[in-house]
């Protein structure tokens, strides 16, 4: 560990001198990866995450003037953190509540500017090369079982790759694949079909490995609104809406139809049946919700309430958090919170809408993701950094200007007919 945090912080130093400000993002998005792992080795990615966006921040601040116009994406939060800054006079762990607050702060504000400042260096290939590291990331899942096989795979043969659990795999893929799309309709020419079959194929292969119900059902959504919003976006609005409303139906006999369907043994119906042990945090949530509906205890108030009835909990079959972002987000921030977080991500969506019809439908996929995980509620993880990357990609006017501009440009530079 102490070698690590030597040769990384230099690294960091030597790319900041070079101002190679691209491969500052990767190497961030590279240690949350690590950081997700279950191997003792890359234990020090779990704290070494925390002085990285400290060192990125800095960065972007010291660094101003050679930054773009500066990104306004956080300011769209701000309101939604000063409700969490508010919670955290309730805390009843305030030190690291402080710690959880400044580090969604400092991931609101950072990787936006990163992004935008990637762009004006390498233009539309930024998000290719990203997004070819994802892929990358992914297949170095199949490379690791080729080496230890039988270390990619949990208990009950459900595949996790490079990452902790397969739920995270799911969850990275899922975004991975959606952020490929939107970035295709964004810049058309940008990836070769050599691309797509490199990032998407294996994504999808592990997707299905992973098993997770969650992420797989997400991607679908994402497809198939996809196909609709490009008909009409009225049509797809209406979609959504017919869709919210069966839902309820739906999940009341989704065992039925699983097994109706013969997916009983993918879907793994015995724990839906049981649950998942979800169910009982969620209702301890619940619960403790109604005693302070409006405000909550801040960020990491969900941890300190899940510590402490841990063998309540398990005594349930329940190990882990919340699982889900709506009633973490409500119980760290309150109802006045969940709004303004909601509110800030919907703003954004719908200024990238205007330029992109798959913008409704990447909302849609994040709002089924969160729905049994809790990942948007936490700051450094391997999944929000891509979530906030697809946000400011939908939402900055430096993007789809630059791709108008370039369009407006070749056009008058064609010979005449």
């Amino acid at each position: 560990t102490p070698a690590f945090f030597a040769i990384a912080g230099l690294s960091i130093i030597l790319l900041w001198r070079k101002l190679m400000f691209f491969e500052l993002l990767i190497g961030f998005l590279f240690v949350l990866i690590l950081s997700d792992t279950i191997n003792y080795t890359t234990d020090f990615a779990k704290v070494f995450k925390n002085v990285y966006i400290v060192a990125l921040t800095a960065i972007a601040v010291i660094e101003r003037k050679r930054f773009p116009k500066l990104n306004r994406l956080y300011l769209y939060f701000l309101p939604f953190i000063a409700i969490s800054l508010i919670g955290l006079a309730a805390s009843p762990i305030p030190i690291l509540s402080a710690q959880k607050t400044l580090s969604y702060i400092l991931l609101i504000f950072v990787v936006p500017q990163f992004l935008v400042k990637s762009f004006e260096d390498k233009g539309p290939d930024t998000f290719r090369d990203l997004l070819m590291f994802a892929g990358f990331m992914i297949l170095a899942g199949f490379a690791l079982e080729l080496v230890e096989p039988g270390y990619t795979y949990q208990r009950g043969g459900r595949y996790r790759g490079v990452f902790g659990n397969p739920n995270g795999l799911g969850i990275f893929t899922s975004l991975v694949i959606a952020l490929v799309y939107i970035v295709r309709d964004f810049f058309p020419k940008l990836f070769s079909k050599n691309d797509l079959r490199w990032i998407v194929i294996p994504a999808i292969i592990s997707l299905i490995l992973a098993g997770s119900r969650t992420s797989i059902i997400a991607v679908i959504i994402f497809f198939l609104f996809t196909r609709i919003y490009r008909i009409s976006p009225l049509l797809g609005f209406l979609a959504f809406m017919g869709t919210a409303i069966a839902a309820e139906l739906v999940a009341a006999n989704i065992v039925s139809i699983i097994q109706a369907l013969g997916l009983s043994e993918f879907f793994r119906v015995e724990t839906l049946e049981e649950g998942s042990g979800r169910q009982v945090a969620w209702n301890l949530a619940w619960s403790v919700i109604q005693e302070n509906l409006w405000f909550g205890r801040g960020f990491a108030f969900d941890e300190w309430l899940m510590a402490k009835n841990q063998d309540y909990l398990n005594d349930l079959g329940h190990q882990g958090g919340v699982h889900n972002t709506y009633l973490q987000i409500w119980l760290n921030t309150g109802v006045f919170g969940l709004i303004l977080f909601l509110r800030a991500i919907f703003l954004n969506v719908i200024k990238g809408a205007s330029h992109s019809r798959l913008a409704f439908p990447f909302l849609w996929l994040i709002m089924f993701s969160i729905l049994p995980e809790s990942w948007l509620a936490a700051s450094l993880n391997p999944f929000s950094i891509l979530f906030f990357i697809g946000l400011t990609l939908l939402s900055d006017p430096y993007f789809y200007q630059a791709e108008i501009e370039k369009s407006e440009s070749e056009t008058e530079s064609a010979p005449a007919l």
